[in-house]
């Protein structure tokens, strides 16, 4: 499966437009998550950000990353503020095994 990620700093954070969809689900019930990196395989846990101020930080991050996507996510933001769509964005930070 392809996700979105950015590491920013010393932190690994996921990306999610859907807390609904099935794989979010999943590593919320088992955090134990493996990802193929450019070839490369890392081992970690992932922690479901609940707190708005860092799922925002991690958000944003993506955001800027991902700047090709920029003016679908904006539109999806203005939407959601505006209480035309509701905002289902979630993000992990995964905390890389040694």
């Amino acid at each position: 499966m392809t996700i979105w990620f950015v590491l920013y700093g010393d932190k690994l954070y996921i990306g999610t437009a859907n807390v609904n969809r099935h794989w979010v689900k999943n590593v919320q019930k088992t955090p134990r998550v493996e990802l193929t990196i450019g070839g490369e395989t890392f081992r970690g846990t992932a922690q479901f950000l609940s707190d708005r101020t860092e799922h925002e930080c991690a958000m944003t991050a993506i955001r800027r990353k991902y700047w090709m996507f920029r003016p679908i996510i904006e539109l999806a933001r203005i939407l959601s503020a505006i209480g035309l769509m509701r905002d289902n964005t979630g993000s992990f930070e995964v905390a890389l095994a040694g």
